[in-house]
């Protein structure tokens, strides 16, 4: 601890005698930009979009959200039209769905602007069963539930998958920075998973359901989702990269992401 002490102040005085003008865009009222955040799947539901507008770098204000706008996604043959049902939240009907293996286009019309993102909806492995373990208490560390799912990992490279977490119904992880997500690089081609563990969960009742989706996610959604994390959670050091743009398939200047995906979901109940 004592070297500690001596190595901060000498990595401060180095930084001082480096200084640099940056010029970074703090997003002022110039430069606030559409928020988008849009998934449809292979599963029948209310698919959402939802839209808000980038807040002001100093401002304390939550993101505006973007009311009013037209929110549709195609096949280029079918139309799938969202309607507002909330400030900044757009539905499908119940009953909408993608087709495997298709490509999707979103179009939102917001403020008179057109954007617009294309998505490639991959097929997804089944879901063969959902196991909730409870783990006790060990060594310091609090009892939990881990959360294990058996699947058939797809035949060949370049698949990237991600995990939403259900309990009772409500999204655990409805946020990108708990989005639980992967890539096939190091899995033995055609793998098949018995059992592993996704997630753990706390504060978990017997008789609670833990339903898992599961859903094929293309390269450009999973390197969206890991750019957030870089730019978040895995930040805080001082030897962390400058802040870098996040990947987006929107145009004209919008920010977020559009993923058409396989989902395949199942049901697990705590012991």
């Amino acid at each position: 601890m004592k070297n500690l002490i001596y190595i901060i102040p000498a990595i401060a005085i180095a930084l001082l005698g480096c200084t640099k003008i940056i010029d970074i865009d703090l997003n002022d009222d110039d430069s606030k930009k559409l928020v988008v955040d849009a998934e449809f799947s292979t599963l029948e539901k209310e698919h959402e979009v939802k839209l808000s507008i980038s807040a002001n770098y100093f401002s304390a204000d939550v993101p505006t959200k973007a009311t009013g706008a037209s929110v549709s996604i195609t096949d280029g043959v079918n139309v799938v039209d969202f309607i507002e049902m909330e400030p900044g939240v757009y539905k499908t009907d119940p009953l909408a769905k993608a087709i495997p293996n298709t490509n999707y286009t979103l179009n939102i019309v917001h403020d008179g602007v057109s954007y617009h993102a294309q998505s490639f909806c991959d097929s997804v492995p089944e879901l063969d069963s959902v196991l909730v373990e409870f783990v006790p208490a060990s060594g310091g560390d609090e009892a939990y539930h881990s959360v294990r799912i058996s699947t058939q990992e797809k035949p060949g490279f370049g698949d990237y998958y991600a995990w939403q977490i259900y309990v009772n119904g409500v999204l655990e992880n409805d946020t990108i920075t708990e989005q639980l997500s992967t890539d096939d690089e190091f899995f033995p081609d055609g793998t098949y998973f018995n059992l592993i563990e996704i997630t753990w969960l706390e504060n978990l009742n017997s008789g609670d359901t833990v339903m898992v989706a599961q859903h094929a996610i293309s390269k450009e959604t999973y390197e969206a989702y890991f750019a957030i994390l870089l730019q978040t959670e895995f930040r805080g050091g001082i030897f962390d990269t400058p802040p870098a743009d996040v990947p987006t398939n929107l145009s004209e200047g919008a920010v977020g992401i559009f993923s058409a995906s396989g989902e395949s979901r199942k049901v697990g109940y705590v012991p």
